[in-house]
C-alpha cells in the first residue's frame, strides 16, 4: 500500500492507555512513517494522545455521524472491539464510501459488551487481523470467512535509554522485582499475585512486589490495604520511560491473566530480557511457550507463587528463558514486522483489480 489514505477508528484513550489502545497509536504512526496519509476519528481522547498523534503528523477528528464529503480514504480500519459501537460505525463508513473495512477485534470475547454485533461486523470486513492462531480458530468457528482472517502477532514499542538503577533508587528497591504491569483487574491476575506475595516471601523475604496500571475493581484499594507490606509497591499509571524503567529492573515479568488474547506487556517485558509468568486465558499456552520464554500458572495463588519462586530460585533458568524471549521478540515481534503484515493485506485489498469498492454490500449493523 503505497501513498494510500487511511482512517483509523478507535474509540479514543480514556480512561487508560493499555493494550488495545497502544496497538492503535502504533498502528496510526508506523503507516504513517511509511508514507501513508492516515487520519484518526475517536471521541474519547486524551490531550496527551491527541498532541502525540498530531505530532507524527496523523490527523485526530470526532467520529463522524455520516461520511464527510470529500474525505473519502482507501481504507478504514477499526481498531478493539470492547465497545461495539466503533467497529459498527467504521463498518457503516466503509460501506458508504464503498472502500474496503479491516477490523483488529485487539481484545479477548468476555470482554465485549455487544458479541453478536461484533461477530457481525467480523463476518462483513474484508479482513480482520487477530493476534494468535486460537483467536483466528474461534472466529473461524463463528462464521468469519477464512479468507478473510489475517494473523499479524503483537508488537512492542519502548521508550530508549531504559535506566532499572534509576527505578530501584526511586522506590527504595534493593531486592528482586516481580513486576505485575496493567489494568489491576481480578482477570488480570493482580489479585492472585499479591496473595502469592506471602508464599514466594517464605522462600525470598527480600522480594519486592510492584503493580503499575490504573485501579480498576471497586475493592481494589481494600484489597492493598488488606495485603499491605513496605515489599509491595503500587503505582498508577507511570509514563512510557518509567514503564521502561520498571521492565528493565525487573526480575520476574508476572501477569497470571485468564482474560485476554495476546498481552502486549509480554512483549514489552520480553524485549527486555525479562521470563514472563502468564496464565490460562484463550491461546495463553500459545503466547507464553512454558519452559521457553516463561512459565504458565493455573490460576491459583500457589500455582503462582511457584512459577514467581520458581525463577528467583533459578536465576540461570530466567536469563534463559528471558534471553529465548528477547530473541523471538527481535524475529517475530516488533511494530515493522506487525506493520509489514498490515501493509500487505492493506495492498492486496486497494490493488487495482479490486480497487473499484462501489459494490460492496451496505452494512446491515443490528439496531440501524
Amino acid at each position: 500500500m503505497s501513498g494510500k489514505r487511511l482512517r483509523i477508528v478507535h474509540r479514543g484513550y480514556f480512561p487508560a492507555r493499555a493494550g488495545a489502545e497502544l496497538m492503535a497509536q502504533y498502528l496510526a504512526e508506523s503507516m504513517r512513517r511509511r508514507g501513508h496519509t492516515v487520519g484518526l476519528y475517536s471521541s474519547e481522547m486524551d490531550e496527551e494522545s491527541a498532541r502525540w498523534m498530531r505530532a507524527a503528523g496523523v490527523t485526530v477528528e470526532t467520529l463522524p455521524d455520516s461520511p464527510p464529503p470529500g474525505d473519502r480514504p482507501d481504507i478504514v480500519h477499526a481498531v478493539d472491539s470492547v465497545d461495539p459501537d466503533y467497529p459498527r460505525a467504521a463498518l457503516r463508513l466503509a460501506r458508504e464510501w464503498g472502500v474496503p473495512l479491516a477490523f483488529t477485534p485487539a481484545s479477548a470475547p468476555d470482554v465485549w459488551k455487544d458479541r453478536a454485533a461484533v461477530l457481525d461486523v467480523c463476518r462483513q470486513a474484508d479482513a480482520v487481523f487477530v493476534l494468535t492462531e486460537a483467536e483466528r480458530r474461534m472466529l473461524l468457528g463463528e462464521g468469519v470467512d477464512e479468507a478473510a482472517l489475517h494473523i499479524i502477532g503483537q508488537g512492542a514499542h519502548l521508550a530508549s535509554g531504559q535506566n532499572p538503577r534509576r527505578f530501584r533508587e526511586t522506590h527504595g528497591i534493593t531486592g528482586p522485582v516481580v513486576l505485575f504491569l496493567g489494568r489491576k483487574m481480578r482477570s488480570k491476575g493482580y489479585a492472585l499475585l499479591l496473595e502469592a506475595a506471602r508464599t514466594v516471601w517464605r522462600r525470598h523475604p527480600d522480594a519486592h512486589f510492584v503493580f503499575i496500571g490504573p485501579r480498576w475493581d471497586e475493592d481494589c484499594e481494600e484489597l492493598f490495604s488488606r495485603h499491605a507490606d513496605p515489599r509491595i509497591v503500587e503505582l498508577g499509571m507511570v509514563d512510557e520511560a518509567e514503564k521502561a524503567d520498571a521492565l528493565a529492573a525487573c526480575d520476574v515479568f508476572c501477569l497470571p491473566s485468564t482474560v485476554d488474547v495476546f498481552p502486549l506487556v509480554y512483549v514489552e517485558a520480553w524485549t527486555s530480557g525479562k521470563p514472563v509468568v502468564g496464565s490460562t486465558f484463550m491461546g495463553g499456552a500459545e503466547v507464553v511457550r512454558h519452559g521457553v520464554d516463561g512459565l504458565i500458572a493455573e490460576p491459583r495463588a500457589e500455582a503462582v507463587a511457584d512459577a514467581v519462586a520458581r525463577l528467583l530460585d533459578d536465576r540461570e533458568l530466567a536469563a534463559t528463558l528471558g534471553a529465548e524471549g528477547r530473541a523471538r521478540a527481535e524475529r517475530e515481534f516488533g511494530w515493522d514486522v506487525v506493520a509489514d503484515r498490515i501493509d500487505a493485506v492493506y495492498t492486496t485489498l486497494t490493488a487495482p483489480s479490486g480497487s473499484d469498492r462501489a459494490d460492496l454490500p451496505r452494512a446491515s449493523v443490528e439496531g440501524d
